[in-house]
């Protein structure tokens, strides 16, 4: 903890880039311009806490900044949901608004989406699970995404690892300050 310690001091590091450093991200380029995305991160936190944080569809976007909209449009018979999503995302100068169309299906511990709508991504699927830890809860990401629009690799694996770190570690925060709060959604 020292050690930490004086490298915020010595770096000038925030508490964000602190917390983003309990925060893992490994990303995998893909054929087909596609990418693999896999996170994980470990919260002192309540099982119920987590999938309180990872099921709220419609709030997603008070702690998510990337996130302009999201809606449950329809749950299903067989109890899966239909959720649609608006963000932005992007590097430098270049943003860009994306659309998806999830098709969510909750499992115990798991939670599986793929986007149907098929409006800014060729592919784009992925899953949340959780597991009990002796620190916590571990919460993991995966995700395997493929544009449907064209930017430079080294562009888009920077936008990719970023985005997908900045909302671990927006998730992970969210679980944080609602367990804080004794669960309460605040």
């Amino acid at each position: 903890m020292r050690i930490i310690a004086a490298a915020v001091f010595a770096f000038g590091w925030s508490a964000a880039d602190l917390a983003s450093a309990q925060t893992d991200v490994a990303l995998k380029r893909l054929p087909d311009a596609a990418y693999e995305v896999d996170g994980e991160f470990t919260v002192d936190a309540s099982s119920a806490a987590v999938w309180g944080v990872l099921t709220d569809y419609e709030g997603i976007p008070s702690f998510v900044a990337s996130m302009r909209s999201s809606r449950v449009r329809e749950t299903r018979e067989d109890g899966s949901l239909l959720v649609e999503q608006k963000a932005v995302g992007g590097m430098f100068f270049l943003t860009r608004t994306v659309t998806i169309l999830l098709e969510v299906r909750q499992e115990p511990e798991l939670l599986r989406f793929e986007d149907i709508g098929r409006e800014s991504f060729w592919r784009y699927e992925g899953s949340w699970s959780t597991e009990r830890a002796p620190e916590g809860v571990r919460v993991s990401y995966h995700l395997i995404a493929q544009p449907d629009f064209v930017a430079p690799a080294v562009l888009m694996s920077r936008a990719m690892r970023r985005g997908a770190r900045d909302l671990l570690e927006q998730v992970r925060v969210e679980i944080v300050r609602r367990s804080n709060a004794g669960g309460r959604k605040i």
